[in-house]
């Protein structure tokens, strides 16, 4: 398993960062998994540039709003901001997207001199996403070879960014399921409750990075099930 994560993290870094390293010999059935892996990548819905918790998402817009109507923008910010938002929405509704990760890390490579980080900082703390930027820059320094200098949002390393990462590319359950509820016919309403623990479970996993968004992103998907029953 070790090997095929290390070329695929390896294939990563020289499609979408221009290495110049070679995969390591495999097995015809190591590539095969290496490919599967690659697929659930690819496939993992992009985020929404949008909150969960209205209060917050109300904020979100007025940052920008604000931002903009300055005399000299920082439309550098405000976009590397609407990236993190965007993989924190995937984040609580899929798990990690390693596409929209990739993105944040070319965006800096190519735009972070130009970046407020001070200004992100401070928009990252009122959002209540810190951690959750954190664990986005944690992937970036371990699996994708950028420094802790490039990423001044990172004070630490967050210790279950890998695994939360690779429990994501691995896992067959299809966790972009709808999640519905249903009315039978004596009026009782009823759901799949696997797709109800696997929300929750997948809810519990980020609870810790960004509280705020987490609950409310449950609540969110759980009033919008009920308001959407299948008859």
């Amino acid at each position: 398993m070790e090997i095929i994560k290390r070329n695929l993290f390896t294939k990563l870094r020289a499609d979408n960062f221009k290495t110049q390293e070679v995969l390591e010999p495999m097995s015809a059935f190591k590539t095969r998994k290496m490919v599967c892996m690659m697929r659930n990548i690819a496939d993992m819905p992009a985020g929404e540039v949008v909150l969960a918790n209205p209060l917050l998402n109300m904020r979100l817009k007025h940052l920008q709003e604000k931002e903009r109507l300055q005399d000299t923008p920082s439309l550098e910010t405000i976009y590397i901001l609407r990236i993190i938002v965007s993989n924190v929405n995937a984040t609580m509704n899929h798990g990690i997207p390693i596409r929209g990760i990739i993105q944040l890390g070319q965006y800096i490579r190519s735009r972070g001199p130009k970046v407020d980080y001070g200004k992100l900082n401070n928009w990252l703390s009122q959002l209540h996403i810190s951690r959750m930027a954190q664990l986005q820059g944690t992937i970036l320094v371990s699996c994708f070879g950028f420094t802790k200098e490039e990423l001044p949002f990172v004070k630490k390393t967050e210790r279950q960014a890998i695994p939360l990462m690779i429990r994501t590319i691995t896992n067959t359950e299809k966790d972009s399921q709808a999640w519905h509820f249903k009315q039978g016919k004596g009026g009782f309403v009823y759901n799949n409750s696997t797709l109800l623990r696997r929300n929750l479970r997948r809810s519990l996993r980020y609870y810790r990075y960004a509280p705020i968004e987490d609950i409310s992103n449950f609540i969110r998907n759980f009033g919008r099930s009920l308001s959407e029953i299948e008859e």
